[in-house]
């Protein structure tokens, strides 16, 4: 048996840049230089440190057409699609909790160490959905989620003294207005990765 090629640059690890920016803000022009991604995140603001990096989830439903004289599925249909972006963010500052809590408003007082900010969360229906991007380590991978909203449990204990508390999210990614994009997600590649066909 022959032996596949092997494309060591198609085989990636480590973590990346996970940031997040209001609902209609610009998604960056991605250009590639060198076999990296280039583009500027203008106001996209980056959630900091994570306990395990980002986990992606793609499910599809499906049901079998079937008829009495197949034990086979004539056909298998798609029923559902469900798209999910997990992490844990280790900064546990105001602006993340706010994004973990899909919106509400904080206030200020104060400048410099009498600086003080108050968080207040948002009401039933006046959650807010944002957009959400990641950046591989090698800047070879780009995803854009144009419309994601936190649909997991936010459970941050504050436990013994080499507990470290994290804030957890798991964004549902929902189809966009479609004059920013007509799918849920849209991913760019560079170098050995832009492999195409």
């Amino acid at each position: 048996m022959a032996a596949p090629t092997i494309q060591p640059g198609q085989i990636k690890t480590g973590p990346g840049r996970i940031l997040y920016a209001p609902l209609g803000t610009a998604i960056p022009t991605f250009t590639a230089a060198a076999s990296k991604i280039t583009g500027t995140w203008t106001t996209w603001v980056e959630v900091g440190a994570t306990e395990e990096g980002l986990t992606y989830t793609e499910s599809t439903d499906t049901s079998d057409i079937t008829v009495a004289e197949s034990l086979y599925p004539v056909r298998t249909v798609t029923t559902g699609k469900s798209s999910r972006v997990a992490f844990t963010m280790s900064h546990v500052s105001d602006v993340n909790w706010k994004l973990a809590m899909n919106g509400g408003t904080i206030t200020t007082s104060g400048t410099g160490v009498t600086k003080l900010n108050t968080y207040v969360p948002p009401l039933v229906g006046q959650e807010v959905r944002v957009m959400l991007g990641f950046l591989s380590l090698d800047e070879d991978e780009a995803l854009i989620w144009p419309q994601v909203f936190n649909v997991g449990s936010v459970e941050t204990g504050r436990g013994s003294f080499d507990a470290k508390h994290g804030l957890p999210v798991e964004f549902a990614a929902e189809l966009p207005d479609p004059a920013v994009m007509t799918t849920p997600y849209k991913r760019w590649t560079s170098g050995s990765l832009a492999q195409g066909v």
